[in-house]
């Protein structure tokens, strides 16, 4: 590389500027109208400018056009603005290598569980990228490779993935907003319990059987609803599709668990059980009482009205749900068969909370 006629102009390592560019694009320029016999060197340029021979060849190349002349006849010149734009092009390229590299075995697996699986009536059972990175913790991953779930999260956002894009992720890479709404009076049962006095195991989240149970609505002119319940603390979830949104289907339902189970082992699973305000859970005594006997079966405790917080792992379900049953969707149209196999989707995603493991796994591993 020869450094002949360089001057101080430019400190050696600088960065040619668009100001540069510009002044080289009006020397260039001026050079291709002259005669030949007046014609500069790319040389006598290079040293007019300060410039080694070599940066300036790099330079032409780099802002190398087409364009037309007079006679409509193509000839090759140089742009400061094309060159401008393949600078910018290539710094936004810096930076290490891709992580996951040639690694396609790995790159596949974590698309296919992106795009997620596909249900009749449901949207695709897909998993977010903090809950893959649990799962490949939990089961091995595919290949040497390990990826965090920022990485995978910004390797969703660059596209890196052929078939997947932000729209794919549970949440289509929108951010929640918080809604404010008048609040109204609801109905209050008489002598009912509240939550402030649940025992402290419930409070504490320290011992299975504790629930939160609420109801999620289906669409317009669909009167059938969800009613989803929760453990406090292993997340165990269980879903029922009811026919409408009254007192008597939820607690047919119930009393349809309580004969499936039997006494003893429902009074076992589900010691308390904590509801909002809504009308479908007024009927508070019933829901209590056995079906065998005319004793008790659990312990039902109402939420602040408004206090969507109290029941934080009921919302949190309830959003989950969402991303496969979208508002507005009419629940008659959903299976039983697809209500139990996202039932059991859900009881097998890795939850953060948990360290990674699965309600179905924690609960085995506190068994």
């Amino acid at each position: 590389m020869s450094h002949l006629h360089c001057t101080s102009k430019r400190k050696p390592g600088q960065h040619i500027t668009y100001e540069d560019r510009k002044i080289l694009e009006y020397i260039y320029d001026r050079n291709l109208e002259s005669s030949k016999k007046d014609r500069k060197t790319q040389k006598e340029i290079a040293a007019y400018l300060g410039w080694s021979e070599a940066t300036l060849s790099r330079e032409l190349r780099r802002g190398k056009t087409v364009q037309l002349n007079t006679h409509l006849l193509e000839y090759e010149c140089y742009s400061s603005y094309v060159a401008q734009l393949t600078v910018e092009d290539n710094w936004e390229n810096k930076g290490p290598d891709l992580k996951i590299g040639d690694d396609h075995v790995l790159a596949e697996k974590i698309e296919s569980m992106l795009i997620g699986e596909e249900v009749p009536g449901l949207e695709r059972l897909r998993y977010s990228p903090e809950a893959i990175v649990m799962h490949f913790d939990q089961k091995g991953w595919p290949s040497k490779t390990r990826l965090s779930a920022r990485t995978i999260y910004t390797y969703v956002e660059k596209e890196v993935f052929l078939n997947v894009s932000s729209t794919d992720l549970p949440r289509r890479g929108a951010k929640p907003k918080r809604r404010y709404r008048r609040v109204e009076k609801r109905l209050r049962p008489p002598e009912k319990k509240r939550i402030d006095e649940r025992l402290e195991a419930c409070e504490k989240r320290s011992e299975p059987g504790h629930w939160e149970m609420d109801c999620i609505e289906s669409g317009k002119g669909d009167r059938s609803c969800l009613l989803t319940l929760i453990d406090r603390y292993n997340r165990e979830s269980i879903l029922f599709k009811l026919g409408r949104q009254t007192q008597e289907t939820v607690l047919r339902r119930i009393n349809g668990l309580e004969r499936k189970l039997g006494s003893k082992k429902f009074k076992e699973k589900f010691k308390s059980v904590t509801v909002d305000n809504g009308s479908e859970f007024l009927n508070w005594k019933n829901l209590e009482q056995s079906v065998f006997n005319k004793g008790k079966r659990t312990e039902i405790y109402y939420a602040h009205a408004y206090s969507s917080w109290e029941r934080g792992s009921n919302e949190n379900l309830n959003g989950f749900i969402r991303y496969f049953i979208p508002k507005g969707t009419k629940l008659r149209a959903i299976r039983e068969r697809e209500i139990r196999r996202l039932e059991n989707f859900i009881n097998n995603y890795p939850r953060k909370i948990l360290g990674g493991h699965s309600a179905k796994n924690f609960h085995q591993a506190a068994a």
